[in-house]
């Protein structure tokens, strides 16, 4: 069951989607991914359906995003920057380091950037709640999956976006480059002024496909090795041939949340 489409409107001083077939530095997409703008509603609600305790992943009670289209409104100016990443091999400290030293050669890797600067965007999703969240609770019925959607989570983030409320700063592709403001869209245009009739951004990322990890997790708890092999981690999904007409790119068909 899906609620009402619900639209944001996004608006950045600077952004990165990062490619992932560049391995050393980074570049970023012309335009915002799928998968970014879920993490931005996200960071306003989420209630996960999946868990990663074993012992509650029979408990379904949540729901998941499904961004239907993405407006492109200003798709910002490609240029480029130096900055000093941490060169660790992990993401936790070596035993004989003191602390994070930025000066120090050994760690650090200088990298060029290309990101995209003043950008601004119209993000439009709905709320997915699974058919098996209602279930019994003592001698009461848990709400059915309509209500949930189309109401109380749907309510729920309608006012916490209003009130500009997050759990955490949502941010464009890297957490350093934050969303400056978001405001609801209650009427979006059907054609987004100052943009050609047709534009095509090639093939973007779209998100990561996680049914594969939860399925093989969902017997016992998560593995303590050969966790990577395929099967046991997420799989990546692409957009083909994302195309803007009158500044919207389709990202999932009507049809399919039917």
């Amino acid at each position: 069951m899906t609620s009402a489409p619900i639209c944001l409107r996004v608006k950045g001083p600077f952004a990165c989607f990062t490619r992932p077939e560049f391995h050393v530095e980074r570049v970023s997409y012309p335009v915002i991914t799928p998968s970014a703008a879920r993490g931005i509603f996200e960071a306003i609600l989420m209630k996960p359906i999946e868990k990663p305790e074993a012992a509650k992943r029979d408990n379904k009670i949540g729901f998941r995003w499904v961004i239907t289209r993405l407006g492109i409104v200003c798709k910002g100016t490609p240029f480029s920057i130096l900055r000093n990443e941490l060169g660790y091999p992990t993401h936790q400290k070596p035993e004989n380091a003191t602390g994070y030293d930025i000066n120090a050669d050994r760690i650090r890797a200088q990298r060029h950037s290309l990101i995209l600067k003043d950008v601004d965007y119209y993000i439009e999703a709905v709320i997915e709640v699974p058919p098996e969240t209602r279930q019994r609770l003592g001698r009461q019925m848990r709400p059915s999956a309509e209500f949930l959607a189309r109401n109380k989570y749907h309510q729920m983030f309608l006012r916490r976006a209003a009130a500009g409320q997050c759990f955490n700063q949502p941010f464009f592709g890297c957490r350093e480059f934050s969303v400056a403001e978001w405001e609801l869209a209650q009427a979006p245009p059907a054609q987004i002024p100052d943009q050609p009739a047709e534009e095509s951004f090639g093939n973007i990322f779209r998100d990561f496909d996680f049914s594969p990890m939860w399925n093989h997790w969902t017997d016992g708890a998560r593995p303590d090795k050969d966790w990577d092999k395929p099967g046991n981690r997420p799989e990546p999904r692409t957009l083909r041939n994302a195309t803007a007409r009158h500044g919207w790119i389709e990202v999932t068909r009507k049809e399919a949340l039917s």
